[in-house]
Order: structure tokens, then C-alpha cells, then sequence
């Protein structure tokens, strides 16, 4: 049978295909060009799909890509006239009845069997065109998980097609004919809405809301589908979801259960990471006007049965130790003391109000609290808050003394000895203020005379002897840096001292104890000597820090004074109150000594004398002047990480001042193995 093409010009052009065997090539018909057709009539029996989708390519404009696995013949009435929309529909329905689909990808649609359809990874994800298109659709879910969804939901799929839960977002991902995927949508948003559910917290302000959640489930019956009703402990507050009608049943239910002494007092141990606890209870006594206890109600109220029963389980041990630590008598037999009461072991008192009782326990560093659940969560809001890691600060501080001596020494002396070592000196000027005296000159070189001088003029007698004279002038420039650095890390607001000395005896007095004033006891006592540093930082806001420093220099002086009964030390010291930056080096204070002194020895009589009195004389004078500056420089430390860097930092310091040994048989070269860990966390 050959291929029938009838036209028609009346309101419309019709097509009219009609095939009682194998149709023939479309080439060899002549259709009309797609722009000039506006309704078809087509009518197919037997016809392979292969040439049905050569002519819809034809009409409806679209590129047609067929898939090796598409065979088959198809059978196509059409009663009306068709448009091309039309057309490329009621081919999309042929395809779906033969097992096929049709997939676009960019401006190619590919004709493939629709168990590939997934897999192609090319279903439209925009609005479709028609509803016998392949699409993938992402519906979003408000309150139904989307693993419940697609339980209910997958029975609406095709079998090729496919639907995926997601868990973020909560949605479900969807990939069918159009017209499925609508009444998919319609379907999982009826059920997203719950049937009109709603939630609602309800804040309890007298009653447990874990024992409340319990009797409203109960009698809601909220395991056959009614509310879902849970407790929040740590706000105390009910959450209720369901209809409108069973909000406002279960917040009915609660204000009758929500009532003064309707419930039981609520107990919480609160465990402390960065503060002291005693610090915190005092603290929260002060903040509610509370008063110290002078007998520690707070123990004998822990120990009620009821209190311990309401704890959860994770804190029902640790408030049993801290009952146990509060109120249970010392092994010695007797009982702790009481607050107040004095003595090593005095514990923090706790403290009662409006019903609240809190105490700290120290062994546990934590706060235990007893009373309404409402106060309670209160006081724990405020604990929490006031639990805050303390900053630390690193204070080094640099204590530079220069000190510079200028000297002219200028003397003359004398000698008169014989030629011979043994024959000795006989006479001669010895000043022991001109440098070296003439007399240790002398006993160094070999002369045993030389011992027996004394200073000033000695003569002696002798047999022959020879004149030596020594003149000696001596000019001195002598410079001395004195660099201290100690350094200290404290935690804000706490005071810090580093003592780097001696501990020296001074003494303070003496008495007879036998009435023999010849062997006096002697009393003494012990000062530090050395470097004392002082300080109390206070960390602000803006990084900047107070410091109040008190520094103190002190040593020994090693020259004797005379009419001096004990030792004699130099003290040079500080104290002040300075604002600085965190990490800036600011300067404390400075002091600059101008010491000049001047003195002269000579032989009486002899060093008077014009012109020649100048040989039996000696002068000294000298100028020294001392300059201190004190240097200071904090820097905060907020956490862990800057802790160790600073440690970190010290070390590295230490390690490029620890001496290294060199193999005296190579050439000079650092050894490869230090005594140091390069790290400082491989000290221990």
C-alpha cells in the first residue's frame, strides 16, 4: 500500500496519513515546510515509529534523535484536526504507550526506552511543555521528614521513574512525566501541612516540664495520633505540636498542673571549666541580696530524698559527692567546720532565698543549686554567663643600668733599694690609692722587702743602694651595662611576684646571756637581695591593660664603709600604676646618679713642699655616673593557642642562647645534635 498525502485549504490544512503496509520514505513525499502547516489530521496503522518520528520532525520543527533500541510499529488515529503542539503531544503519548520517551538535551530531543530515561541524566528541570514530558522536579518539605515522604510518595512514581530523599535540604527529588510529577506535588504538600498542624512552646514556671510532657501525652494520647508533646529540661519549657485544638487543650492541661508547690524543687550541679566556684557563689549571693548561712541549710536540703530524685542521671552522682563533701564529717571524727567558723578546712557558706538554696563545692569546682526550676535556670543562665575564660598576661620587663666611671690617677712613687735582691729596699713612697702600690709591685717581681713596705714614707737601712722611681699614671674609662629581663605570666586581675636573688642575714641586734659581754648573742634576720617584680594585671576592652608594678634592685655593696656595723646593700625601686597596649613597650621610669669624688695622700711634711712635694703625693679623682630606665611590655594572652606560642617563643630563646660544642679535629661547624627538642612540647 503506498503512502496516501491528501491536503485540504478549507478552515485549516489537514494531513491525512493512512498505511496498510511498511510506509514509504518521506523523502519521496512532498510535504508542506512547518511555517506554512497550521492543523493536521494524521491517521497511522501500522506504521514503523521510526518514519512516525521522521514526519513529526517534520512538522513540529524539532530535532529528533532515536536510540538504536527504538523499533516498532505504532497505530495513530487522529478524529480532529491537530497544531503542531498538537502533533509533537500525541507523538509523546505514542511514545509512552510504546515504552519509550522522550528526553531533550540543549535543542536534541533523544527518543530512548524510558528504562534509560534516569540514567540519561537529561530530564528537563524548567517548566514543561507538555505533560507527557520527562522532568525532575525538587519539592521542599517544611515540617514532613523527606524520608517519610517518599515512603508515601513513591507509589505515585513511574517504574522508571525515580524519587530521592534529601536531608539538606529537607526535600525530595523527582524524575517522571510532568502530569505525574503534579500529582506527586499536590500529594507530599498536603502532607507537609499536616492537616493544618501548628507548634507552640509553653514555659512552665513552677513544674518540672519533664513530669508536666509526661501527663499531657498521657492524656492527649499522643501515640494515636495526637500532639507531640517533649520537654526541654534545661529551659524548662513544653513543646507542643499539633492542631489548633490541641495546643490549646494541652495548654489548659498545663496551667492546671503549672501551679505554686505543684511540683517538687528542681536540684543542679553546675560544674565550672575556667572559674572558681567559691568565687561564683559568692558572687550570685551578692547578686540576690542573699546572707551566708550559718549553719549550711543548703546540705540538709540536698539531702532530702526528693531533691537527689529529680536529678537527671548524669548529675545525680555528682551532686551525691557533693552532698557528701558539703555536710559528711572528716575521717579525724569530728564534723567540717562550719562557714564562718575559721580554720583550714572552713568551707564557703551557702545561701537561701526565696527558696533557692546554693553552695559550692570546692573538690568538685562546681555550684550546686536547689529550688524552683524557673530560679534555678535562671541561676544557671547567670553561672554559664559568668563562667568565661580569664585572659592571661605575659609581662617582661627590662631593667637596663649604665654605668660609667671616669678616672685620673696620677702619683709618683718612690724607691731606694741596693742593687742586690737580698739587700732590700731601704727606703721609698708607697700610695696604695695610684693603682698598684709599689710595694705589691715589688713583691711581684722578686723583692722580699718589698712586703714590709707600708703606705707612705718608709726608710730603712741598708749598704749600698740604688734610686728607683716609678711613676705612674693611670687613666681610666671604664663602661658597665647591667641587663635584667624577667618576666612573668598571670591570669587578669590576680597579683604575680618573681623573687631572683639572695636571701641574706642581717644582723639586728645582740644580747648577753651569761652576763660575759665578751660572747653576745647575736639575733639576725633574712632579706631577699636581688630582683623583685611585683604586678597586678587588668585587662580592658579595647586591648589594653592596668598594671600595677612594684619593682625593686638591690645588692650588696662589696666595699667595706667605714663605721658600718653590718652589710650595706644598694636599693633602687618602683612603684606605679601604668595603662599600655597589648603587645606596645612603654617605659616606667629612669633615675640618673652623678657621683664625683676626689682625694689626695701624701707624706706629711714631705708632700706640702714646693717644687718637690709633688713626688711624696698622690691625687685621685674620679666621676661616676649610673643611669636606670625600667622597660615593661604585656601582652595578652586569650587562649590556648596564644599560651603556646608564647611558650613556643621563650623556648626559642632559650635554645639560641644554649652553647653549642665544636669538634676540635673539623673545621668549625655546629653540631647537628642539640641537647634542646627544637619544640617545646617535646620537653616532657
Amino acid at each position: 500500500m503506498t503512502q496516501i498525502l491528501r491536503l485540504t485549504t478549507a478552515s485549516a490544512l489537514a494531513l491525512s496519513l493512512a498505511a496498510a503496509g511498511p510506509l514509504t520514505p518521506l523523502a519521496q513525499t512532498v510535504a508542506p515546510p512547518p511555517q506554512a502547516m497550521q492543523d493536521v489530521v494524521i491517521n497511522m496503522r501500522g506504521a514503523d515509529i521510526k518514519d512516525v518520528a521522521e514526519q513529526v520532525s517534520r512538522i513540529t520543527g524539532r530535532t529528533l534523535v532515536l536510540d538504536p533500541q527504538v523499533q516498532g510499529q505504532v497505530n495513530v488515529v487522529s478524529a480532529e484536526p491537530l497544531s503542531r503542539n498538537g502533533v509533537w503531544d500525541l507523538f509523546l503519548s505514542v511514545l509512552r504507550t510504546s515504552g519509550y520517551a522522550a528526553v531533550r538535551s540543549g535543542n536534541v530531543w533523544r527518543i530512548v526506552p524510558q528504562a534509560s530515561v534516569v540514567q540519561s541524566g537529561s530530564s528537563e528541570t524548567g517548566a514543561a511543555q507538555s505533560n507527557q514530558q520527562i522532568v525532575t522536579r525538587l519539592v521542599r518539605l517544611r515540617n514532613l521528614p523527606s524520608d517519610q515522604a517518599v515512603r508515601a510518595l513513591r507509589p505515585l512514581v513511574s517504574s522508571f521513574g525515580a524519587i530521592e530523599a534529601l536531608t539538606e535540604p529537607n526535600a525530595v527529588v523527582v524524575t517522571d512525566y510532568a502530569e505525574n510529577i503534579a500529582r506527586v506535588q499536590q500529594l507530599a504538600a498536603t502532607l507537609d501541612r499536616g492537616g493544618g498542624s501548628t507548634f507552640d512552646s509553653i514555659l512552665l514556671r513552677h513544674a518540672s516540664a519533664v513530669d508536666v510532657a509526661a501527663s499531657v501525652s498521657q492524656l492527649l494520647g499522643s501515640d494515636a495520633g495526637g500532639p507531640r508533646v517533649t520537654a526541654d529540661e534545661r529551659s524548662n519549657v513544653l513543646l507542643v505540636r499539633g492542631d489548633a485544638a490541641d495546643i490549646a487543650q494541652a495548654r489548659s492541661i498545663v496551667a492546671a498542673l503549672d501551679t505554686p508547690g505543684g511540683a517538687g524543687p528542681v536540684v543542679r550541679v553546675v560544674r565550672l571549666r575556667n572559674s572558681d566556684a567559691e568565687s561564683i557563689t559568692e558572687i550570685v549571693r551578692g547578686l540576690l541580696g542573699g546572707e551566708p548561712a550559718a549553719n549550711n541549710p543548703v546540705a540538709r536540703s540536698l539531702r532530702s530524698d526528693t531533691g537527689l530524685a529529680s536529678l537527671s542521671a548524669s548529675n545525680r552522682d555528682a551532686a551525691a559527692l557533693a552532698v557528701n563533701a558539703i555536710s559528711t564529717p572528716s575521717e579525724g571524727g569530728g564534723s567540717l567546720p562550719q562557714p564562718g567558723t575559721g580554720g583550714p578546712a572552713a568551707r564557703p557558706a551557702g545561701f537561701t532565698l526565696d527558696g533557692v538554696t546554693v553552695q559550692a563545692s570546692p573538690e568538685l569546682n562546681a555550684v550546686v543549686m536547689r529550688g524552683p526550676p524557673a530560679m534555678v535556670e535562671m541561676l544557671e543562665t547567670l553561672i554559664s554567663q559568668l563562667d568565661l575564660r580569664r585572659a592571661q598576661v605575659k609581662i617582661e620587663v627590662a631593667i637596663v643600668e649604665i654605668t660609667g666611671e671616669l678616672g685620673e690617677r696620677i702619683g709618683v712613687q718612690l724607691g731606694l733599694g741596693g742593687a742586690v735582691p737580698e739587700e732590700g729596699v731601704i727606703g721609698g713612697t708607697s700610695f696604695n690609692n695610684a693603682g698598684s702600690d709599689i710595694a705589691t709591685v715589688l713583691s711581684v717581681l722578686g723583692f722580699p722587702a718589698g712586703r714590709l713596705l707600708s703606705s707612705g714614707l718608709s726608710v730603712a737601712a741598708g749598704s749600698e743602694g740604688d734610686f728607683g722611681a716609678l711613676l705612674q699614671a693611670v687613666g681610666t674609662n671604664a663602661y658597665a651595662n647591667l641587663l635584667s629581663s624577667p618576666s612573668v605570666t598571670v591570669l587578669d586581675n590576680e597579683p604575680a611576684e618573681i623573687v631572683v636573688g639572695q636571701n641574706v642575714p642581717f644582723r639586728t641586734g645582740s644580747f648577753a646571756t651569761d652576763g660575759n659581754s665578751t660572747n653576745p648573742f647575736t639575733t639576725i634576720s633574712r632579706e631577699d637581695v636581688g630582683l623583685t617584680l611585683r604586678v597586678v594585671p587588668r585587662v580592658h576592652e579595647g586591648e589594653t591593660v592596668r598594671l600595677e608594678v612594684s619593682q625593686e634592685v638591690s645588692s650588696l655593696v662589696t666595699t667595706s664603709v667605714t663605721g658600718a656595723a653590718d652589710l650595706i646593700t644598694n636599693r633602687r625601686s618602683l612603684q606605679t600604676s601604668v595603662l599600655a597596649d597589648d603587645g606596645e613597650t612603654i617605659v616606667l621610669g629612669g633615675l640618673v646618679t652623678d657621683d664625683r669624688q676626689s682625694g689626695t695622700s701624701r707624706v706629711p711634711g714631705l708632700g706640702s713642699l714646693p717644687l718637690i712635694g709633688g713626688a711624696f703625693r698622690s691625687r685621685n679623682d674620679s666621676q661616676t655616673r649610673r643611669t636606670l630606665f625600667i622597660f615593661l611590655k604585656p601582652t595578652i594572652l586569650r587562649d590556648s593557642a596564644a599560651v603556646a606560642a608564647s611558650a613556643q617563643e621563650s623556648y626559642d630563646r632559650l635554645r639560641f642562647a644554649e652553647p653549642v660544642r665544636i669538634d676540635p679535629s673539623r673545621p668549625p661547624a655546629l653540631e647537628t645534635q642539640q641537647r634542646l627538642p627544637p619544640g617545646v612540647d617535646e620537653v616532657f
